[in-house]
């Protein structure tokens, strides 16, 4: 069971529709929450960015807009003196996103009639008036649709989705990473700006308690208003040892030094061991072997994956090609499923170090992401290396005591 946490899904895809997970403590469409999970008909998932009667939210500010807009009235020109500890750490992360909103807008001061303007951008919009959950409550739970809600905006999930296990041998469309395996389409994140941080927490518990074995996250953000929420949440699904696999980021950017979040290590101090971070590669066997987009770090990206235009499938039984670490990350979700699938015994720590231990590791040097600067690839992730499915198997078997003959 792979859980797959995004913006939008066609569960009724060609090459996804075989494999989609079913609830079947849930009875269809009869109004009663069957299994008292707190989810009302939530037969294939559920999304927790959409009003009940489906309306989704398509569009949400970035976490700086967000931020900015509910704080600036409690600590613009405050005295940082006459504030509690917790108080100075809240007014330092406004100031970061007062700072950081700043830089977008005047970034993007010509674009006044784009997407971004209008809502990634704009202190007034409210995304809660349209899904009707309280945005002040981190800790709320019971709200959204079973509606998946797979648009031309929202496509992102359903290519995921495709990466990791669409239906093999069907002679249609692709063939995904990993046989038996079923997918939980679970909605948390947006076509633009960034996801809340209650959405992704709330998203993760609801995969840990339908029996996910694997969490895909393919998404990130600079700062997080409500870390401590989804750091409740990465411990919960670490307890119930649930691998977590996450997208490093799109901005060439050092992460040991400029996290992406959600991030492995807990604001109260200690690291999920149950979280791996995928960084971008491409098939070019040279100095480009990383991607200049992809994030990296010695100590906080764990294993970078291929994700460049790879094809799969979106909306309306159709398929293209997307690139990013949202690609690099399913990827990895792929192989890791691929091992449970036939080790079901593994834990997640252990198909994590298997993925990491068994990775192509090459010996070359590269560009570091976002600059010239010749450096060596293993310098830039923890393991040095790059998801190999069939390095991978072997580990497998060799853990398990399983005798190969060549």
């Amino acid at each position: 069971m792979v859980a797959v946490i995004d913006n939008g899904f066609d569960i009724a895809h060609q090459d996804l529709k075989n494999i989609i997970w079913t609830n079947i403590r849930e009875i269809p469409g009869n109004g009663i929450d069957d299994d008292h999970n707190g989810y009302v008909d939530d037969v294939h998932g559920w999304n927790f960015r959409s009003a009940p009667d489906g309306t989704v939210a398509e569009k949400e500010q970035t976490e700086a807009t967000r931020i900015y807009a509910q704080w600036k009235g409690r600590y613009e020109g405050v005295d940082s003196t006459r504030l509690t500890g917790n108080q100075r750490k809240q007014l330092r992360l406004y100031l970061a996103a007062k700072k950081q909103y700043s830089r977008e807008v005047s970034a993007r001061a010509d674009a006044a009639d784009t997407v971004d303007s209008r809502y990634a951008l704009n202190l007034a919009f409210n995304s809660s008036e349209v899904i009707g959950d309280n945005p002040l409550d981190a800790r709320e739970r019971s709200y959204g649709s079973p509606f998946m809600n797979a648009t031309p905006w929202l496509s992102h999930g359903t290519h995921v989705a495709g990466i990791i296990a669409a239906e093999r041998g069907n002679g249609v469309g692709i063939d995904g990473i990993a046989n038996h395996v079923l997918i939980m389409p679970i909605v948390a994140t947006t076509a633009s700006g960034d996801e809340r941080d209650k959405d992704v927490a709330n998203a993760i518990r609801y995969a840990v308690d339908n029996g996910a074995r694997i969490i895909n996250l393919s998404f990130s953000k600079t700062l997080s208003q409500y870390k401590s929420v989804v750091d409740d949440a990465v411990r919960y699904a670490e307890k119930k040892d649930v691998l977590i696999v996450h997208a490093a980021g799109n901005d060439g950017e050092d992460d040991d030094s400029w996290p992406h979040y959600p991030v492995a290590d807990y604001g109260s101090g200690g690291t999920a061991r149950n979280v791996i971070t995928v960084g971008w590669s491409r098939p070019k066997f040279d100095e480009r072997l990383a991607h200049p987009f992809s994030d990296y770090g010695a100590h906080t990206v764990d294993v970078f994956a291929p994700g460049s235009d790879i094809f799969s499938s979106v909306p309306g039984d159709k398929y293209e090609y997307k690139s990013g670490s949202s690609m690099s990350a399913p990827m990895v979700t792929g192989v890791a499923a691929l091992l449970l699938s036939y080790f079901p015994r593994l834990t997640a720590v252990q198909v994590k170090d298997i993925i990491m231990s068994s990775s192509f590791k090459p010996t070359i040097a590269v560009n570091k992401p976002g600059t010239k600067q010749q450096v060596s690839f293993r310098s830039l992730s923890i393991s040095g290396g790059i998801v190999n499915a069939h390095n991978a198997v072997l580990a497998a078997l060799h853990r398990e005591g399983v005798a190969i003959v060549r």
